[in-house]
């Protein structure tokens, strides 16, 4: 058995795919024989060898140089990442283990927001001791109601660290599910069709939402306008989500609080682009799953999927 392996980024030491890494790999499956490639020219030529490959993206054509290839694994979520048409015998898997990372992004992000410390920068160079000035921004998430559209794998883990701060939650799916055994009588699962209804009730609003048609523009002006103006909201999923000059509108009109966005429309997201002197609006260049253990957490959800694969071959 071949597993080849190519995941680099240009900028992110934690996207990198290191010779720690493998070593740890090759000593979890000792008869394998693990490469891993610097560069795509050298993994190319080495493709006719490989059985799994696991990289970022994988092109279509280069399924011509890979006659033995049985599965292509990617850290990568999001299915609209890289699409390729597989022959039978070919399985493409995702990464599910974002969600122990990014909860921990979105909960910084509501603190962030219900504990005045953004507020905080505004008086910086201001006031010497804001004190007077900061206080109306001082919130707790406790008790507060937060609305996470998108419930799935990465969901579900926000949801789980946030009720350690005694919020109460809905999560919103298109499929019902059982609730989550650390749900309590508060917190509730609703179907795309109570949206509206519960974006009213909202304290904290946390998209994850996958990059397709039907998500596009799912928050807009109608429904920013449901809204509290004390709610703020977060995007973690993909940035078609949301209406971004509907946004601009209600955070200039102040009909809603703020909102912290990790993805848009359009990325990188441009120098010019108007959200970038949006009041309340903060950015991070989607990086909300970005963590020095973010490899360790992909081997381990690699090899799971390893031993039942296996089994099956």
């Amino acid at each position: 058995m071949n597993i080849h392996i190519w995941i680099q980024h240009k900028h992110v030491k934690a996207f990198c795919f290191n010779n720690e890494n493998t070593k740890l790999l090759q000593s979890l499956l000792p008869d394998v024989d693990i490469r891993n490639y610097k560069n795509s020219e050298s993994f190319k030529k080495d493709l006719k060898f490989a059985d799994i490959v696991l990289i970022w993206v994988f092109k279509q054509e280069w399924l011509d140089l890979a006659p033995n290839l049985k599965w292509i694994a990617t850290p990568a979520a999001g299915k609209d990442f890289f699409n390729v048409t597989l022959p039978e015998g070919i399985i493409k898997t995702h990464g599910s283990f974002h969600g122990i990372i990014m909860a921990e992004t979105v909960l910084g992000m509501m603190l962030a927001f219900s504990r005045g410390i953004l507020k905080l920068f505004e008086f910086k160079d201001k006031i010497s001791w804001p004190d007077k000035e900061i206080s109306p921004y001082m919130n707790t998430l406790q008790g507060s109601n937060l609305l996470i559209i998108g419930f799935g794998s990465i969901g579900q883990q926000i949801a789980k660290l946030a009720k350690s701060f005694g919020m109460k939650i809905t999560g919103v799916k298109r499929n019902m599910i059982n609730p989550p055994d650390y749900f309590g009588i508060e917190d509730k699962i609703v179907l795309t069709d109570k949206l509206d209804a519960a974006l009213k009730v909202a304290d904290h609003v946390v998209l994850v939402l996958p990059g397709v048609a039907s998500s596009t523009n799912i928050l807009k002006e109608k429904r920013f306008k449901l809204m509290k103006k004390t709610a703020c909201i977060y995007n973690v999923g993909r940035g078609n989500a949301i209406d971004e000059k509907a946004l601009i509108k209600s955070l200039k009109s102040k009909k809603i609080k703020g909102a912290f966005l990790d993805v848009f429309k359009h990325e990188p997201l441009p120098f010019d682009s108007p959200l970038r002197n949006c009041p309340n609006l903060f950015i991070m260049p989607h990086a909300s799953a970005i963590s020095p253990n973010y490899m360790d957490l992909f081997i381990d959800e690699f090899l799971e999927k390893y031993k039942v694969w296996k089994k099956i071959q």
